[in-house]
Formats: C-alpha cells, structure tokens, sequence
C-alpha cells in the first residue's frame, strides 16, 4: 500500500485489491508494519489485547533523535495520558470514569446547544450563491459544539481549531518534521494551558458542563486528576473536532454525489439516523489505526514479531463485500449500516461516538430545511493529504 497522490484522491481500489489478495500484508514502512484490510479481522483486533495502543504512544518522540527528545519529554507524557493511548486496568479505570461524563442527560442537555451552533451557521450562510461548506459550515460547527460542551466561550472555537489541526497534522503524516512536533506540541500546551486555567473554578461550582463534571466524578477511591482532566480535555478537542468535520463534509458529498439517496432522504426526514451511519460506513472519517504488537504471535501463518506495528484498514473493513454486499453502493436503507467501524469497536470504541452522530442528524437535518437546493459546484473538492483521515480542505457548493 503506497501513499499517493492517487491513492489520498481514491483509495478503494487499493482496499480492494488487498482484501482480494490476503488477510494479512507486509509493509517495510515505518520499520515494518502488519496490514489487515477485512472486516472480521479489524473488528477482531480491535477487541484484543494482544496488540497495544499505548505502545505507539512512545514512537511520537522517540522517532526522532535522542538529541531532540529531550525537549518534547512533556509532550510524550501528555500524550501518554490520552484514553485512546492507553491498555488494559489503567484504560478501563480512565473509561470507567470518564463514560460518568457521557451521560444520556448530559447529552440530550447538548441538543439544544448543537441546534442553536448549526442555526448560526446556516444563517451566516444564507443570502449566498456559493460557499466553501468547509470554512462556512464543516470546520467551526465541531469546534463550537466542543467549546460549548466543555463550558468555555464560543469565541474560543478559532484557537481550538488552530490547535487540533496542529496536533492532527503531526501525528497523522508520514514524514513528520521536528518543525511538525513543534507546532504540535505548541498546540497541545496552549490547550492544557488554557484548561488548566478553568480547573479551579469548576471544581467548586455546580456547572453541567464537562469539565465541571469531570472534575466531580469519583468511583470509590478512583477520582480523575487535574492532569487527567486537562491532558483528555485537550484530546477531545483534537479527537472530536476531526472526526465531526470529515463526517459532515464527506457525507454531504456522498449525499450530492447520489442524487436518488439524497431525494429519498429529504422526502423521508426519518431515514436520517441510518442514513449518517451509511456516511460514515462509506467513507469514514478515521481511515485507519495503528497498534503495536505486544509479543510474538502467529497470525495467518505469519510470524508477528513484538514492537512491529500493526494497521487496521477501518476504510477497507467497511467496504468489505462479506460484510457489506455492494459495498461501493451508497444506500441510506442499508440494514447493517450500523454495524460499521468508522468510530472503532470494542475496548477503545470512540468515547463521544453518541455525540457525533447527534452532531451529524442535528447538521444535516438544520442545512437541508435551510437550503433544499444545495448542491455540487462547479469546482471539485479538494482532499486532504493526511492518510489515517479522509477529508476536505475546500469543499465549493451552490446553495441553491
């Protein structure tokens, strides 16, 4: 599997053509890496304990120079903190408590706010021929849903999506720069900064927001750290910020790519709830993850070596024909669209997953009471470089 710039425009021809040939592929990249494209094994291996999370953790910092790493050392043990980089007790306790904060209260006391941030956006929108959907729409709508779920100021979304994509452009390339680890690492502090700065008033006050929560949720004798509370603040802001504005982008385009689907969902509004899982099942937001082998293992017949990295085509797995027959039919009836990947499965399945697809209904439903006639423009959009997340930079369309 080679990154190209025909594969960032069109992957699925590759995903096929590797479901076709094997379970399981070799890559030399990275030191060597273990690829698995079906479904049934990436949905497995998402579930097992035998490959690690929090192993790739350590290669963010150590992939560089030990004269470099130094500077960095917090920036490795930030990371180290976030839910999704890490295995076992010390996962499930961190999941256990952080869940007290997803509540379904908490996140039906979300709708209204969500409602409101898309009302906004469509309104700025309306009075215009043609937009960029991704500066208009698909980039401050996650980001002012997360600034308004952690209880900060609305003006806050800009700084927070300049800090995320800091930290997604790092850890999501192929060749990352010192310069890279920089930004990032800038990012990732000016965020921790600013929570850090909101812990004290949280602990004491009877806020609803999620730091306020999070600050208060205690298990026993488990409680979350202030450094816990921050360093996983900031990795949903990054998290959860990417993932709601790929889905929103690229299902609306799957939606004007597909005219019949499209009609067929505005003359049936109830069809939403499938129709943004079939979104995410046919071009998901996250591509792929990584995790690392814990000890050697048979798989296949093949010999995994511990510390050999591990990758699990999500993308792939989603268009996998034995799970989903004519996979590379957009269909918003799909039975089994909620059976997709696109937000993990098992252990580490994504922590605000109930939270973006209220974010998608909430979206969709609000732009197409707006602008009925919203459409393709004449530009085609443009995609984004990174290849762990199918996305756009620019997206023109006609508002009809």
């Amino acid at each position: 599997m080679k990154i190209t710039p025909e594969f960032i425009e069109n992957p699925y021809p590759t995903y096929k053509q590797m479901r076709d040939s094997g379970d399981i592929h070799w890559s030399d990249a990275n030191g060597g890496t273990w690829i698995f494209p079906r479904y049934k094994d990436v949905k497995e291996l998402l579930r097992t304990e035998r490959f690690s999370a929090q192993m790739k953790a350590e290669h963010f910092v150590n992939q560089f120079p030990e004269d470099v790493r130094p500077r960095f050392s917090e920036f490795s043990r930030f990371v180290k903190m976030w839910i999704v980089l890490l295995d076992g007790k010390k996962h499930d306790k961190l999941r256990g408590l952080m869940n007290k904060g997803f509540t379904p209260t908490f996140l039906e006391g979300m709708r209204s706010k969500i409602q409101k941030i898309a009302n906004d956006l469509v309104n700025n929108m309306k009075g215009k021929e043609e937009v960029d959907f991704m500066e208009e729409f698909a980039k401050p709508f996650p980001a002012r849903v997360i600034a308004a779920m952690l209880g900060v100021g609305d003006e806050n979304y800009k700084d927070f999506t300049e800090w995320a994509d800091s930290i997604v452009e790092f850890t999501g390339s192929l060749k990352p720069s010192v310069e890279m680890l920089e930004k990032a690492d800038h990012g990732l502090f000016s965020m921790m900064e600013f929570f850090k700065k909101e812990i004290p008033a949280r602990r004491s006050s009877n806020g609803t927001d999620l730091i306020s929560l999070l600050c208060k949720i205690q298990e026993g004798s488990d409680v979350l750290t202030e450094e816990e509370v921050i360093s996983n603040c900031g990795q949903l802001v990054f998290a959860g910020h990417e993932t709601t504005r790929n889905l929103v982008s690229t299902g609306l385009y799957s939606l004007l790519k597909n005219p019949d689907q499209f009609n067929k969902l505005k003359k049936n509004p109830a069809l939403m709830r499938n129709a943004t899982r079939e979104m995410m099942r046919f071009t998901s937001p996250l591509q792929m993850v990584k995790r690392v082998a814990q000890e050697d293992c048979e798989i296949y017949g093949k010999s995994v070596k511990k510390n050999q990295g591990i990758i699990l085509l999500l993308q792939s797995a989603n268009r996998d024909e034995q799970e989903f027959p004519y996979p590379d039919t957009f269909d918003i009836e799909r039975e089994n669209a909620k059976n997709n990947l696109a937000l993990g499965f098992g252990p580490h399945v994504c922590l605000g997953a109930t939270l973006a697809h209220l974010e998608a209904e909430i979206a969709f439903t609000t732009l197409f009471e707006a602008f009925p006639n919203i459409n393709l423009a004449n530009e085609e959009p443009v995609y984004g470089a990174n290849p762990f997340l199918r996305g756009f930079t620019s997206f023109p369309i006609t508002l009809g």
